[in-house]
């Protein structure tokens, strides 16, 4: 078993298994040596909760596999795995670890071996010093990864002992677009040792290892050199004493077979040397001569394309293919010809066995009169049997016998046709006692004069990897990757059939929506993995409580969908719904922290509530919010009055299209005041959907339909392109640049893109971005502080200014803002109506307006509609205010006469 520390992209982690297995299959055992591999994903840093998930699925994986003789770990991460969880193997498992920082933390017993390989900087700088002889100064390169500063604290400890006429300097806090220009202008005898860079001086990753040394290369003024074989073959730079490569691959593979064959004990730590290797491409690049390498060191040239690297495979893989076509043709036109051409017809399928066999396919051959079988070498390889062995009575045994019958009839069916082609994909039993998929595709060759078939030909492959692998990518398009619950695709399958059957069968179907209460706040004071452990203990909870035929589904996030076939009452759904509120009640022990948990649930009913699994599944969650606004902890079924409240919804949803279509929604215009000049600063663009009677509908009541049934971004496109193209023309027609201030709604901000719309919108129309202000709410920045964190970054890089809307009505805190690139704060209306009357509302406003102050943000004040609150605002410095007592929101034609007649004034 292979466990490396990262995943099949990490270029030395490949290498190294390409040498292991070479190695492994050089020794030519019979049977040949079996290898799993394991990938932990944990390359760059060690995570101790995703070892113990991962621990948990090596014990399941290993209870039906079986365990493995021998382990390779490859990398920190790895051996550190092993040794937490030493007690997955039993103690007669060898351990052998591979990696330049295993050293620090060997493992250890008797029949475990550590081979360390560290970067060889020493050896690959007198190297280069060897064919450029005039160099004065290395300057050495690493990244900010956790391996990134292992390697390099390693680099510098080898080379403080270097002579005192070369210069070392390290280049280390970089990012890439500075990284390659500096590299792009170093003097002439300098040179680059590229060691590791996976993550910049901020903690970004950077390219791939490869593409990025590659570029860096590519950039330099000077040449470069790295310490990894990897790097060295599939980038430019010229190469190194290299290490973790194929052939330190085959070295290491050929010691654990060492290890495989001993009984131990074993040395507990052997060093590896590094491989001396330049690539002549990248020296003639830089007018380096070849007769100028020391005798020992390789020189390999530049990487080869595809043919380049399989052209031997490629030939001898069209070679079979030609000899199959040429066989079969040859084999065909045999068959016509009468019985005196049997020799010649033997001959040419000999020499077909032979082809497919060089495919690594099993033959067997059947005379059918006699009885007789032929099994190829490969034949018996494939199901473990020494050569020879007599199975013609047995052959029929090995087939599984839930397969036998459709085998069977297969074969009888090519038998008695003229097509005379046998396919069948079955199980066959190996003789150490496992089953394998085969696939097997055959040929009457040979038929008498009445028409019977007198000779079949077959080939068999082994197809169980391809099946296994099917079969993962179908478990994981239908299941949660985190709880292992099936996911919102197979729920929906498992609905639609529950359903058929119930039509058929006059039972209910029950469809409950369950989301935990309160689930957020673990995310936010506790950390998402421990929100993860709690997840899957939450469905480790649920499943003992139904039934076999009863699914649980994780829809995402805290959400889960329950479904009930089968159901006689509606009760039955309650009890069940009482069954897991008790479960859940009980508290979760993570880390030292204790859980207490509750669930809402809602309740959708076949066929009482619905037809399909569409409606049921909204009715069940109109249900499940109304439990949440009675107060969460519980459940409710949908009813007739929910049913009310959902068809005004839906009523509201299909007038909004139409609205949308006929263009009854419009952009309206409130100003802005400056309260220390009085002069107008801004404008906020307001939504209004006015029909044509004349009635005006809320934005309090379509914005959250819009969200619910996704018509908000196309809402907020079309906001932000209105309120972007009007400001332009301001700033056209009457030479005044206004800032107009737009809102994003949370939904809409979330959604992947919304800073290329924005991009797109401002290049279109000609706005300057400084004259667009994005106001967001309190809750949108409490959400998930990271990802927010870079969507407001990347929304402020396109130079639109950031307010937080309804700022002190919700529940963040300004030492968030200083982590958030915002500009405004506007003071909700809630603060400023009783001012003047309520004492309270004037000390929570001073507050805002200093606190923000003291983090240089402007303060905007909404809601004015009294001289008395505009003085008191004015007296603790709020910068801008907004309300009706400066004006109410007009649609565009009428704010576009405000501006002509306050031109006309000043005139």
């Amino acid at each position: 078993m292979l466990i490396f520390s990262g995943q099949r992209d990490v270029p030395a982690e490949r290498l190294i298994e390409e040498g292991l297995r070479a190695a492994f299959v050089a020794t030519g055992s019979d049977p040949p040596l079996r290898m799993t591999a394991t990938y932990l994903d944990m390359f760059e840093r060690y995570d101790p909760d995703m070892a113990r998930l991962d621990a948990e699925r090596l014990r399941r994986r290993l209870a039906i596999k079986g365990m493995p003789d021998l382990v390779v770990t490859m990398a920190a991460a790895a051996a550190r795995f092993v040794a937490d969880y030493r007690d997955i193997f039993p103690p007669t498992v060898k351990i052998a670890a591979i990696g330049p920082e295993v050293a620090t933390r060997p493992l250890r017993g008797p029949l475990t071996q550590t081979f360390t390989v560290n970067p060889e900087v020493v050896e690959t700088i007198l190297l280069a010093r060897h064919i450029l002889p005039d160099t004065r100064r290395v300057l050495v390169i690493a990244g900010n990864g956790e391996a990134d500063r292992h390697l390099l604290a390693a680099a510098k400890s080898a080379l403080a002992g270097m002579a005192d006429d070369l210069q070392i300097d390290y280049l280390t806090d970089f990012k890439r677009g500075e990284l390659l220009d500096q590299v792009s202008t170093l003097p002439t005898g300098t040179i680059l040792l590229m060691v590791s860079a996976t993550r910049d001086v901020s903690g970004r990753p950077l390219l791939p290892p490869v593409a990025f040394t590659d570029a860096v290369a590519r950039r330099a003024s000077v040449p470069m050199f790295c310490v990894f074989e990897s790097l060295a073959i599939d980038s430019a730079c010229i190469g190194g004493v290299v290490i973790l490569g194929p052939s330190m691959g085959r070295e290491i593979g050929e010691r654990a077979l060492r290890m495989l064959r001993s009984d131990g004990p074993f040395e507990p730590v052997v060093a590896l040397d590094g491989r001396p290797l330049l690539k002549g491409s990248a020296m003639a690049r830089w007018r380096l001569a070849e007769e100028d390498v020391a005798e020992g060191v390789e020189i390999i040239e530049a990487k080869p394309n595809i043919y380049q690297r399989y052209k031997q495979t490629i030939w001898t893989v069209l070679g079979v293919i030609a000899a199959q076509a040429l066989s079969i043709f040859a084999l065909m036109i045999a068959l016509r010809n009468s019985r005196r051409h049997r020799n010649r017809i033997r001959e040419f399928q000999r020499r077909w066995k032979f082809a497919l066999e060089s495919a690594g396919h099993g033959v067997w051959d059947w005379d059918i009169p006699s009885n007789e079988h032929y099994f190829s070498r490969g034949w018996y390889t494939m199901v473990g049997l020494p050569v020879g062995a007599s199975v013609e009575q047995a052959r029929n045994s090995l087939i599984h016998p839930q397969d036998w019958p459709e085998v069977q009839a297969r074969l009888e069916y090519a038998l008695a046709h003229p097509s005379d082609t046998f396919q069948s994909e079955h199980r066959i039993r190996h003789a150490d006692g496992r089953n394998l998929w085969v696939l097997e595709r055959g040929r009457v060759v040979e038929r008498d004069g009445h028409g019977r078939a007198i000779r079949l030909v077959a080939t068999m492959e082994d197809v169980t990897a391809r099946r296994e692998a099917a079969e993962q990518i179908e478990y994981m398009a239908t299941h949660d990757a985190l709880t292992g619950l099936p996911n919102r695709t197979l729920l929906a399958d498992r609905i639609e059939r529950a359903i058929s059957r119930a039509r058929r069968e006059t039972h209910k179907v029950a469809v409950i929506f369950l989301d935990l209460d309160h689930f957020k706040q673990v995310n936010d004071t506790l950390g998402h993995h421990i929100g993860d452990l709690l997840l899957v203990a939450v469905a480790g909870r649920l499943m003992p409580h139904l039934r076999e035929a009863d699914t649980v589904c994780r829809q995402g996030g805290d959400e889960f969908v329950i479904l009930l076939p089968e159901l006689s009452e509606a009760s039955d759904a309650a009890l069940v719904c009482d069954k897991l509120m008790r479960e859940l009640a009980d508290p979760v022990q993570f880390d030292g922290h204790e859980l207490r948990i509750s669930a809402s649930m809602g309740i959708a009913l076949f066929p009482d509530d619905g037809p399909d699994q569409e409606t049921l599944l909204q009715k069940a969650d109109v249900a499940l919010y109304r439990v949440k606004d009675s107060g969460r902890r519980g459940y409710r079924f949908f009813s007739a009055d929910m049913n009310a409240a959902l068809n005004d919804l839906i009523d509201l949803d299909a007038r909004l299209t139409a609205a949308l279509a006929k263009g009854s929604i419009e952009m309206w215009y409130q100003p802005q005041f400056d309260l220390a000049s009085g002069e107008l600063c801004g404008v906020e663009a307001l939504m209004r959907w006015i029909e044509d009677d004349g009635e005006s509908i809320p934005p309090s009541r379509f914005i959250p339909v819009a969200e619910h049934f996704g018509h908000i971004h196309e809402l907020g496109e079309f906001a932000l392109r209105t309120a972007c193209t009007e400001a332009r023309r301001w700033q056209t027609d009457f030479k005044r640049a206004i800032p107009v201030a737009v809102n994003l709604s949370a939904v809409q901000f979330r959604r992947p893109g919304l800073t290329d719309l924005l991009e797109r919108i401002l290049t279109e129309t000609g706005l300057p971005p400084f004259l667009l202000v994005l106001e967001i709410t309190e809750s949108v920045i409490m959400e998930d502080e990271r990802p927010v964190q870079e969507a407001l970054r990347a929304l402020a890089a396109t130079g639109a200014r950031l307010a937080i809307d309804d700022f002190g009505t919700g529940y963040s805190s300004l030492a968030y803002l200083k982590r958030f690139p915002v500009h405004h704060l506007k003071i909700d209306r809630a603060f400023v109506k009783d001012l003047g009357h309520d004492p309270d509302d004037e000390v929570i406003v001073r507050t805002i307006v200093q606190l923000g102050h003291s983090l240089g943000l402007q303060i905007v004040a909404e809601g004015v509609e009294t001289e008395q609150q505009s003085r008191i605002l004015m007296r603790h410095g709020c910068d801008f205010a907004q309300g009706f007592l400066y004006g109410r929101p007009e649609p565009a034609q009428a704010f576009r006469r405000r501006l002509a007649e306050a031109d006309r004034l000043d005139a």
